[in-house]
């Protein structure tokens, strides 16, 4: 693009070459071009057309040089207020931003975001994001989850670490930043945290599979339990035992010390449960106070009449706290003598227990064979 200063010296030397030409070319033509008179008002009058050309181009320039300047002057101030803006947004962010470069290293984060992670704002720019992740790979996980979005995430859950290496679960949205030519030049986001909501989930799928009171497996999990060792079992062609038992002289507990005591029991019962079975075993409270024991690995019959003799033993032990004890009966099933699938193998162990009760309690029984 040619420049105003071009311009204008172009049009002077066009407008001077055709004055000097043309006007004595036309006081040749009349006979004046020797007078001193005419020669020194051709001058005179080059002066003042150039300069009043010369006027009419600079005025025009600084009229444009001044909107321009005003111009920039009004965006360099949108811009300026825009960027206040964002700090200001940024700052005042509930949730966590963040930036960083393509090495990973922090750019930029709001006080929130060092907030949560214990830092100032000074000690956490120039660290590597990697750092703060739980998992030594957690960078790299989060990364293949961004090129799997096209270059954004939402709602991204994952584990982190604050400054003294205790954990904050957080859920980020975030996305690669690019350049006027879309060149990617870093990743930017905000992260909220969601530790508590992390641990109510976890606390609500636990409860799902546990019972509440004595955190032993509860019968939905246990019986999904059962059907999974039957599968196992007869892939393998082995046996297993399922044992059910139901505690005798619970109901007077209750009766002489309240629901609330009788409780207390109940989950001694279950921790004396887990004392007497290997940990491949599988216990469960499957409601009031009946439990359930799984016995894999190719058990014998002699074998689980071991280990419920082991539990009768265990349960019937001085209960800590009041004068009543309690006695357990026991059932027991043997897979597959005693059924093929779990409801079979349920019923048949929960008709050995009752029949424990009438020979006497405080004993096991072996489905009749």
């Amino acid at each position: 693009m040619i420049s105003t200063a071009t311009r204008i010296v172009g049009v002077y030397a066009g407008l001077a070459s055709a004055w000097v030409v043309g006007s004595d070319w036309a006081l040749d033509l009349v006979g004046l071009g020797e007078s001193v008179v005419i020669q020194n008002i051709k001058g005179a009058g080059f002066v003042a057309c150039t300069s009043l050309v010369l006027w009419v181009f600079l005025r025009r320039a600084f009229a444009r040089r001044a909107r321009s300047e005003e111009a920039l002057r009004s965006t360099m101030e949108r811009l300026a207020q825009s960027e206040a803006d964002l700090r200001s947004i940024i700052e005042n962010l509930p949730d966590a931003f963040y930036r960083v470069d393509l090495d990973g290293r922090i750019t930029m984060v709001s006080p929130h975001f060092a907030q949560e992670f214990g830092f100032t704002r000074d000690e956490v720019i120039g660290t590597e994001m990697a750092d703060r992740y739980a998992e030594v790979d957690g960078r790299a996980k989060f990364l293949e989850a961004l090129e799997a979005g096209g270059g954004q995430v939402r709602h991204y859950g994952v584990a982190m670490r604050r400054k003294d290496g205790s954990p904050i679960w957080i859920s980020a949205n975030a996305y690669v930043r690019r350049d006027l030519s879309g060149k990617p030049i870093g990743i930017e986001g905000v992260a909220r945290n969601v530790t508590e909501q992390h641990r109510m989930e976890e606390r609500l799928r636990y409860l799902a599979g546990h019972d509440a009171l004595t955190g032993l497996c509860n019968r939905i999990r246990f019986e999904d339990r059962l059907q999974h060792a039957i599968t196992r079992a007869r892939r393998e062609n082995r046996m297993l035992a399922l044992l059910f038992l139901d505690l005798d002289g619970f109901k007077e507990i209750n009766d002489t010390y309240g629901h609330h005591k009788g409780d207390e029991i109940l989950v001694v019962i279950g921790q004396r449960l887990t004392t007497v079975l290997r940990d491949s075993d599988s216990t469960a409270r499957m409601g009031g106070d009946e439990f359930a024991v799984l016995l894999e690995g190719g058990i014998t019959t002699d074998a689980a009449r071991v280990v419920a003799e082991k539990i009768i033993a265990a349960i019937g032990a001085p209960l800590p706290g009041i004068e009543l004890s309690v006695s357990a009966s026991v059932g027991i099933a043997i897979y597959p003598r005693d059924g093929l699938n779990s409801d079979a193998l349920l019923k048949s162990a929960d008709q050995s227990m009752y029949r424990a009760k009438r020979l006497g309690k405080n004993r096991c029984e072996l489905a009749p064979y």
